[in-house]
């Protein structure tokens, strides 16, 4: 009977300890698609992300379908009245790197692709901003997939 008494109270301290812990939202991923007009030409763009709904982080990729180019996204979805502001660093990543040299001159390890950042608003299924590369704002919108 002993035993039995001390097994209950083990339970009962693991079921409380449990209650207290911290509970995990699953994070649902979002695609959103789009076009945005860079260098005076349309581009179609997809964005799948998923953010973290305690701390409103969100991590994903941008990728251009035009190019086929994919980039990593890290930023925040901080909600707002009436939608969420989006703001997210676009990173090139690992992609291709210029080596060259002419006379002795030259440059090593510059990447191809430039970063930029993503910055807008969300409204209901509408995401409407601007993707800043290279110090130049151009316009970006997209709708929610999924």
């Amino acid at each position: 009977m002993k035993a039995l008494w001390a097994g209950s109270g083990l339970g009962l301290a693991l079921l409380s300890l449990s209650a207290c812990a911290p509970q995990l939202q699953p994070q649902s991923v979002e695609v959103w698609e789009g076009t945005g007009r860079v260098l005076l030409r349309e581009q179609s763009y997809r964005l799948t992300f998923s953010a973290d709904p305690q701390s409103h982080q969100l991590a994903g990729t941008l990728e251009n379908r035009s190019s086929g180019d994919r980039f990593q996204a890290s930023g925040t979805l901080l909600p707002v009245a009436e939608g969420a502001e989006l703001t997210a660093q676009i990173t090139a990543s690992s992609g291709a790197r210029l080596s060259a040299s002419v006379l002795g001159f030259g440059v090593s390890g510059v990447a191809l692709k430039s970063d930029a950042l993503l910055t807008g608003r969300v409204a209901g299924e509408v995401f409407k901003g601007s993707l800043r590369v290279n110090g130049v704002a151009y316009p970006l919108e997209l709708r929610r997939v999924r």
